[in-house]
């Protein structure tokens, strides 16, 4: 029973965080977001996120002129990240726009 428990613990350690909210700015900035635009969220703190794709991009950019939200979800490296705590620079691994 206890080595489950363990597992199970370990298992909600390593799951992907959601920095989610409304984006504030989009930039292009290819050297450092692997070809891909930056933005920031509600949610990422004043952080930039790089989304994976050039539909990540455009699911961004769709957000920015519909005025959507986005849930913007990010590897939480093992509970060592958080929302509140991301790099300025950080790679989304993906995201999601709501109708």
């Amino acid at each position: 029973m206890l080595l489950t428990g363990a597992f199970f613990s370990s298992n909600l350690l390593a799951a992907d965080i959601n920095c989610n909210g409304k984006v504030t700015v989009v930039m292009d900035y290819p050297n450092t977001c692997d070809g891909n635009t930056a933005f920031k969220t509600d949610g990422s703190k004043g952080k930039w996120v790089c989304p994976a794709s050039d539909k990540g991009n455009a699911l961004v950019l769709a957000a920015v002129m519909s005025g959507k939200i986005v849930s913007v979800y990010i590897n939480s490296q093992n509970g060592a990240l958080t929302c509140a705590n991301l790099p300025n620079y950080v790679k989304a691994k993906y995201v999601i726009i709501y109708p």
